[in-house]
This record gives structure tokens, sequence and C-alpha cells, in this order.
């Protein structure tokens, strides 16, 4: 498989593209981790309710304990001691509950962040690279295998302009004819970053 170009300039080229795409997403996930702490920030007044809950929950369950010792009336004074206790269970339940709902936005806003910006480069840029790496791959191994130049002085014929392909050789049409190909064949390799003779 070819990877890379054998010019030089299209090979630097190509080589800064991947590492641009690499750094992209590197620094995606960075800042997705980062935006991920901050979202989770969020919870922190969900934790401090569920610490007051508990604290009021216990400190009124101690005091329904207390009140139960006492002969009599012990009994029946308890009982809104014990509901105000479970108002404070209540309240640490919702204090939890908010901060696992956090935990779970933030998790979900850094992933889908990140996400859609990692697919999309990759969308961007990877379909190009693939065709590339098929397109110069194939033609490496024509060109390696001996096959002449004729393949890809048609192929330049055919794709590229007239403008182009004057600029190859003054007579496009006579050089095909005459079976010099050369030109016509670098046209086309070099637009893939290819040497003629495969020299690196």
């Amino acid at each position: 498989m070819t990877f890379y170009a054998e010019h030089v300039t299209v090979r630097v080229r190509q080589v800064a593209g991947d590492a641009a795409v690499a750094l992209w997403v590197v620094g995606v996930v960075w800042i997705a981790r980062g935006f991920h702490r901050v979202v989770r920030r969020l919870a922190e007044p969900g934790a401090r309710i569920e610490r007051t809950g508990a604290r009021f929950a216990d400190g009124f369950d101690r005091i329904a304990d207390q009140i139960r010792e006492l002969p009599l009336a012990g009994a029946p004074l308890r009982t809104p001691f014990a509901v105000v206790a479970d108002a404070g269970r209540g309240l640490e339940a919702a204090g939890r509950s908010h901060q696992e709902a956090v935990a779970t936005l933030a998790m979900v806003l850094a992933v889908a962040s990140a996400t859609v910006l990692i697919v999309g480069v990759l969308a961007w840029y990877v379909p190009g690279r693939v065709r590339w790496v098929r397109e110069a791959t194939a033609a490496v191994l024509l060109r390696d295998e001996g096959a002449d130049l004729r393949l890809f002085a048609y192929r330049a014929a055919a794709n590229r302009s007239l403008a182009v392909l004057r600029r190859a050789v003054d007579d496009p049409g006579a050089a095909l004819a005459a079976g010099d190909y050369r030109a016509l064949a670098a046209l086309e390799l070099t637009a893939l970053g290819l040497y003629t003779d495969g020299r690196r």
C-alpha cells in the first residue's frame, strides 16, 4: 500500500494533513474532557443538598429516638420528629438524584460534542485520503510491474484539460499516436505525487 506520495511537497502536505487531523482529534478529546469537568461542577449544589438532608435526617432521628424514651407522651411526640427526619431523607435523595442527572448530562454532552466534531472532520478528510491511497497504490503497482506508460498517458488525455495537456506536450494527439507516452504519463502520475520511474 502506498500511504504517502513520492514527490516531497505532496508528501509533506499529506503528512501535515494527517498530523492536523490527529491533533484535531486529540484536541477535541482534551476539550471534551474539560467540558465534562465544568459541567460536573453543576453537581456541587446537589452534593450540598445531599449532605444537608443527611445531617437533617440524622439530627431529627436522634431527637425522635430520645423523645421516644420519655414516659407516657414519648411515642406520640416522636411522630412529628420522625416525619421531619423523613423529609431530610427525601432532601438527601433529591441531592443524590441531582448529582446523578448532572453526571449523565456531563457525559452525554461531552461525548456528543466530541463525536460530532471528530466524525465531522474524519468524514471530510478520510474519504479523500482513502481515495488517494487506492489510486496511488494501483498506479505504483502498475508502474512497478513494468507496464508501459500508455495507460497513464491515455488517462491523462481523458482527465486533464486541453490547456494542461498542451503545457505537457505541444501536440498531445500526435504524441499518443507516435507512442511517446512519457510526458503525458508524467502528467497523470505527478497529479498523484508519483514519479514515472519510481525513484524516491
